[in-house]
């Protein structure tokens, strides 16, 4: 063995009944190796780095998560070389997702370690969803999994790592939320910048969606393009979409998309006043926006009647033959997250989803609601 040496394990967040963690009680901070406000900032910079570079249309903005970071100094403090989730404190939540690396013979890079996840690209094929055999490719995913927005890191120095042959070693956690890396799903959307923003908003930040924006500001261009004769609300940055189409950019058909929509009475499916609920309502919605009332049907809608109309900040491209809508000025009345680094406001967490990366998914996307209740899992609301 050499003296500098590290290892990368695959990722295995698939939580069911059989996922049973041992977790010794919560490491004192005065026994915890912290991180430099120095340190949080260039590990929040590098992931934004890293997925501004994806050409994704939904790629979220990513902030620093205090409390991710407080149970990844828990995990990393057991010195086992495995996937953990403490829960986050003051809370029994431990859907998010994870991110490990280990050295020994020299001091810890994080900078470096989450290169080397990124690094993995080179085996996964986008198109295919696809990583090649006896490769790791999900900690590349989780880093570049767009509706992740949240991050929270801490390293332990090991005198001795379970599950391995290391002694003297740094170990770092990562933890993420949402989680990503679900079976079946690509990492993001390929698109222009801010396009297709889980929030429904193009406002954009370095060719990241940023959630947390309101209105114009240093922090927020409008950089929504919306499509098929829809228009571009200037004062939210939001797609108006004409009747027959809804979604953010307005270019998918308002329709439900699967077969639990809306059931008859006495069958198994998704009723209609789980739209609003407290952890399901968001991919009921995203699955039945006819049914949730999110769009008005129209079965004459014709696609791309209309050139795409665009915010206020966007350059359109040659060959977009578009008419670029016309806006007001913005006025700028929101303060922009501080360098969009250290992020205390989003502690308070209220759920996420069932995932599985390497290892067989215990669902089918399909059934996935119904599975994720049996496997006790909890689902993820955005945090807003």
């Amino acid at each position: 063995m050499s003296v500098y040496m590290k290892l990368l394990v695959v990722i295995s967040l698939t939580l069911t009944l059989s996922h049973v963690v041992v977790l010794s009680a919560r490491v004192p901070r005065s026994e915890r190796r912290t991180l430099t406000h120095k340190q949080k900032w260039e590990i929040v910079n590098k992931h934004n780095v890293l997925r501004a570079q994806e050409g994704a249309a939904d790629m979220e903005y990513m902030t620093w998560n205090e409390s991710l970071a407080d149970a990844a100094a828990d995990w990393s403090a057991q010195c086992v070389w495995d996937h953990g989730f403490p829960s986050l404190p003051g809370t029994s939540f431990t859907a998010y997702g994870q991110n490990m690396f280990m050295i020994s013979g020299a001091e810890i890079d994080v900078i470096k370690g989450i290169q080397d996840w990124y690094d993995e690209k080179h085996d996964y094929d986008y198109d295919m969803i696809w990583c090649t055999p006896g490769k790791m490719c999900g900690h590349y995913t989780q880093v570049v999994w767009a509706a992740s927005r949240q991050v929270g890191c801490a390293y332990h120095y090991c005198s001795f790592v379970a599950s391995s042959s290391f002694r003297n070693a740094d170990l770092l956690t990562c933890n993420y939320l949402p989680q990503g890396n679900f079976r079946g799903e690509k990492p993001f959307k390929k698109g222009r910048s801010c396009s297709k923003c889980g929030s429904g908003a193009g406002w954009c930040n370095d060719g990241l969606c940023n959630s947390r924006c309101s209105a114009a500001a240093k922090d927020c261009t409008c950089e929504a393009v919306c499509y098929n004769c829809a228009k571009v609300d200037s004062k939210t940055c939001r797609c108006l979409c004409a009747d027959g189409w809804e979604g953010p950019d307005c270019s998918q058909r308002c329709e439900n998309r699967n077969e639990y929509c809306d059931p008859s009475l006495g069958s198994a499916g998704w009723p209609p006043d789980w739209c609003n609920h407290d952890e399901y309502g968001s991919m009921v919605k995203t699955n039945c926006p006819l049914m949730c009332k999110l769009c008005k049907p129209d079965p004459d809608a014709e696609a791309d009647k209309c050139p795409p109309a665009y915010g206020r900040d966007i350059v359109p491209v040659a060959g977009d033959d578009i008419a670029v809508a016309e806006s007001t000025k913005l006025v700028n009345s929101t303060i922009s997250p501080a360098s969009g680094v250290i992020d205390d406001k989003d502690d308070k967490v209220v759920g996420d989803d069932d995932n599985g990366s390497q290892h067989p998914q215990q669902c089918s996307n399909v059934a996935r609601l119904f599975c994720v209740i049996l496997s006790l899992t909890i689902t993820w609301q955005a945090l807003l």
